[in-house]
């Protein structure tokens, strides 16, 4: 049996690295933040918690998501950095459902935080979403170009 060598392009390597520390860190501060919610301290204000802002079935929904996203990212990209078929077809369904997620979040918080929007720099703001939302997308369309499908299904035929 001859055996080709397919090496993972750097592209792979940057965004499965990328997804597995986001992924990573973000699993890190939901699970502490669920795990934190229930204190409160001196100085605590109803109208700072989740309670006071947005419905807790929405809230919950909405975490339980992301928190499933960011652990898919982290198997995902572990999975691509050996050029698993599997691992990049989960990578472009989870980033999906996170822009999805993402998109209902923001879509939601701007009728929630009306009154607060003149304290906030929107210009910082909407310069983070764009990034972040073309982050994503280029997550999938690089995930999706012929050349890494190509380098994936290679490497899943030979083992």
């Amino acid at each position: 049996m001859v055996y080709k060598f397919i090496t993972r392009s750097k592209g792979v390597v940057i965004f499965a690295v990328s997804l597995i520390t986001l992924g990573s860190f973000n699993t890190f501060l939901v699970t502490l933040s669920i795990l934190l919610l229930p204190l409160k301290g001196p100085g605590f204000e109803a109208n700072s918690s989740v309670q006071g802002t947005l419905s807790m079935p929405v809230f919950w929904l909405s975490t339980i998501i992301s928190l499933l996203v960011y652990i898919s990212w982290v198997i995902a990209g572990m999975g691509a950095l050996h050029l698993k078929e599997w691992a990049r077809h989960m990578l472009r369904i989870s980033m999906g459902a996170y822009i999805i997620n993402m998109f209902i979040n923001i879509v939601l918080n701007v009728f929630v935080a009306e009154e607060v929007m003149a304290k906030i720099p929107m210009k910082f703001l909407l310069a983070g979403i764009v990034i972040t939302f073309a982050y994503y997308l280029s997550v999938i369309y690089f995930f999706s170009h012929p050349d890494i499908v190509r380098q994936f299904k290679y490497k899943s035929i030979e083992y």
